[in-house]
């Protein structure tokens, strides 16, 4: 999918069995994991393996294929599995020649902290995706949580601005179909108008935030 240099492959698979031990899963995940058939860790993004610095949060990226029995992904357990593993993650499911992906922005320090909702990329054939030179291994993730957001990233901009930025996106959006929704019932005159200019600067914030340097 991504083309990271081979030097970090690693493309090491895990009993699902030894996983589940691992994070003292429950009844439904256990259930949930039923449609897991191979768990890979398939890629490792490190100082090592990219030739780049780290720092004390961002230090490994692990990219973890799942090959999937059926066309539906295991929410349940990547939440519990994502919640107990100490490093940064993007997850792959593979199921008859598609693949989706699925990925939420962690923040780590002692403990695992999921500082968003979980986006999704529904199944499609599978394309290979350039990866732009990186810097260090935190513009590394900026760059995943962009490709699996939908966002572009700013230059040098943290995970943190980022997914910041993302959340006011999205909450402006939300105010903007609100917004539009309340237009088209209002009757007022007076009470319109002010929908409208309410609109027109949701609108240009919006656009200030999505706005990126060429």
């Amino acid at each position: 999918m991504f083309d990271f240099s081979s030097k970090t492959l690693v493309n090491k698979e895990f009993k699902i069995s030894d996983v589940l031990t691992q994070i003292k899963s429950s009844k439904q995940v256990k259930e949930d994991a039923k449609k897991i058939s191979k768990i890979i860790f398939q890629n490792v993004i490190n100082s090592n393996s990219i030739n780049c610095p780290e720092d004390e949060i961002y230090k490994n990226i692990y990219i973890i294929r799942i090959s999937v029995k059926e066309r539906n992904i295991p929410k349940l357990f990547i939440k519990e599995l994502d919640k107990n593993i100490l490093f940064h993650t993007f997850y792959i499911f593979e199921f008859n020649g598609e693949i989706a992906s699925m990925m939420a922005f962690k923040e780590i320090v002692s403990k695992v902290k999921i500082n968003s909702k979980y986006y999704l990329m529904p199944f499609k054939k599978e394309e290979l995706v350039i990866v732009p030179l990186v810097s260090n291994i935190m513009e590394a993730y900026t760059f995943l949580l962009a490709y699996q957001i939908g966002i572009k990233a700013r230059k040098n901009e943290s995970p943190n601005l980022y997914i910041t930025r993302v959340k006011a996106i999205n909450k402006l959006k939300f105010q903007i179909s609100k917004t539009e929704n309340g237009i088209k019932y209002e009757t007022q005159p007076k009470n319109k108008f002010e929908y409208n200019e309410r609109l027109r600067k949701y609108k240009k914030n919006i656009e200030e935030l999505k706005r990126v340097e060429e």
